[in-house]
């Protein structure tokens, strides 16, 4: 399991395909390490705008499956985030598929994995 903070992942240091492939809508890599899935999902928060709070309120744990990386973002309570800093809440879930990097979440309804490719709201 890889557990990272949003706020430490620069997309921009030799990670441009990601950051183009996600706007796009076309997968440029795959997701077949954790590293790939994090930023795969760290780009896509920023570009479909999947939550309000700012990079340094949030946190991904990433687990291994057979065909794709499981990423549950979650709430990380600090002082300048406010929260109770004893609890990291769920927010949404990715999945990230090894083999081609696309995304899933059930950020738009809580309980469906569709394709991440909207702000949640809209359609």
């Amino acid at each position: 399991m890889l557990g990272i903070s949003i706020q430490s992942i620069d997309l921009q240091e030799n990670h441009e395909p990601w950051a183009v492939a996600t706007r796009q809508g076309k997968r440029l890599c795959s997701g077949k390490s954790e590293t790939d899935a994090i930023r795969l999902v760290a780009d896509a928060i920023r570009t479909f705008a999947l939550t309000t709070l700012k990079d340094e309120c949030l946190l991904m744990e990433s687990n291994e499956k057979p065909g794709y990386f499981q990423v549950e973002v979650r709430e990380h309570h600090t002082r300048a985030c406010g929260g109770n800093p004893e609890t990291e809440p769920r927010l949404f879930g990715v999945r990230v598929m090894k083999h081609d990097g696309r995304l899933t979440s059930d950020v738009y309804d809580g309980v469906r994995y569709q394709p991440v490719d909207r702000q949640p709201g809209k359609r």
